[in-house]
């Protein structure tokens, strides 16, 4: 896909209000072209770990310790309290993305790190 095309999808994002037609159609866009690429490793893709190896690869561990910090992050939030003083990272998220330059660049960062991941 490339910036570019990951560019010309975070502008289109940016147009759309969330939860509407449009803002399905250039997620759904983003996914589609993620899922093909990570199509396009999958076949490429060397043979399973053997026995005693780690399955675990030094590239994985930071999106481990990112998921880890997500998940404490949201159960702290719906424990500890109201989202005014607690907010979970979709509220946060919504707030920020009130604005189109914002918007963009959030689904830019997200087409980013969904493409960092089919490369882990």
């Amino acid at each position: 896909m490339g910036v570019a095309g990951a560019a010309g999808l975070a502008a289109w994002a940016a147009t759309t209000a969330p939860f509407t037609a449009g803002a399905n159609a250039v997620s759904a866009t983003g996914i589609a072209l993620v899922a093909l690429a990570v199509a396009l490793r999958w076949r490429r893709a060397p043979p399973p770990a053997a026995i005693g190896e780690p399955r675990v690869t030094p590239r994985r561990w930071p999106w481990l310790l990112l998921a880890a910090i997500v998940v404490a992050w949201e159960l702290a939030c719906f424990f500890l309290g109201p989202r005014v003083l607690h907010p979970t990272i979709s509220s946060l998220y919504d707030s920020a993305t009130r604005f189109e330059p914002v918007r963009g660049a959030c689904f830019f960062a997200w087409l980013c790190a969904g493409a960092a991941l089919v490369r882990a």
